[in-house]
């Protein structure tokens, strides 16, 4: 009788990520209740992670340790993104769970699917690669599921005994990033590829991390709102900019107030200057 979680595979490959199957995880469960999962549990596995050697904790995960059998999650996320199935039916992964989120306290192991992030977790975090795999591999399990994004949790959420994991990850962003990846699996490839130019033209490009890092100009880094600042208030007159603190930084109102200041003759051309003066920004190549 096929176990519950043999659709895994599937579902991950067709996320687009590297699946290793690792032998006989398609029978390899631990004993007792089998997974009705309501949600995806991150972890970190403790064990220090590299680009060379990315996944040294899957061997573990299968067979489990002395104080607690394996195997102990459902798949491996290496540190270079490639994601290693250990189990398709119980694992030891979660021990009694709290109440988090949508998700109801129980036993943690019948409760959600198991992913470990291999990664040391205190002084290491997780690679960029590693990330992006965690955010599409939950995605992908929520999606086949059935189950609202706000349904990943982190083990340090569901603990009862003061669990950390997934160390250096902020679980409200890593919900939000997946609520951003939904949105994005609604758009057309078309919608997708503008919305990609415009937050690129906007922000700049993206950091290692996702970062906003803003476009290099020779006053530092800046994004599209602060140039829009900048020419603002040289188009306004002095005396008809809104009022505020020297040191107070331009908010969103702020900009809003400037650009009611302008008639619509002088505010249409601004986008237009922008692009101008980010192009003429921009540090020449070499």
């Amino acid at each position: 009788m096929p176990l519950p979680l043999e659709w895994l595979a599937d579902v991950l490959r067709a996320a687009g990520l590297g699946v290793v199957e690792t032998d006989g995880w398609r029978e390899r469960t631990a004993s007792g209740e089998q997974p009705a999962p309501v949600g995806v549990l991150e972890h970190h596995t403790a064990t220090p992670a590299s680009y060379d050697d990315p996944a040294p904790s899957v061997r573990l995960c299968i067979e489990g340790r002395s104080d607690l059998p394996g195997p102990l999650c459902h798949a491996v996320i290496g540190f270079d993104g490639v994601v290693h199935l250990i189990a398709a039916g119980r694992a030891n992964h979660a021990g009694r769970a709290a109440e988090s989120g949508p998700n109801p306290g129980g036993d943690g192991n019948t409760l959600y699917v198991g992913f470990e992030w291999d990664y040391q977790g205190v002084e290491q975090g997780p690679s960029p690669e590693q990330y992006a795999a965690a955010i599409a591999a939950t995605h992908a399990v929520l999606r086949h599921l059935g189950l609202p994004m706000e349904a990943a949790r982190g083990h340090k959420e569901t603990s009862v005994t003061g669990k950390i994991d997934p160390g250096h990850v902020d679980m409200e962003r890593f919900r939000a990033d997946l609520a951003a990846k939904d949105q994005e699996d609604e758009m057309s490839p078309e919608q997708d590829a503008i919305l990609r130019r415009l937050e690129h033209e906007l922000l700049g490009p993206r950091g290692p991390n996702g970062e906003i890092r803003g476009w290099q100009t020779e006053v530092g880094p800046r994004t599209i709102v602060a140039m829009l600042v900048d020419l603002v208030n040289k188009l306004v007159p002095a005396d008809e900019q809104p009022a505020r603190e020297p040191a107070a930084g331009k908010g969103p109102e702020e900009i809003k107030a400037a650009f009611e200041a302008l008639s619509p003759q002088e505010a249409a051309p601004l986008l237009a200057e922008l692009v101008r003066i980010q192009q003429q920004r921009q540090p020449a190549a070499g």
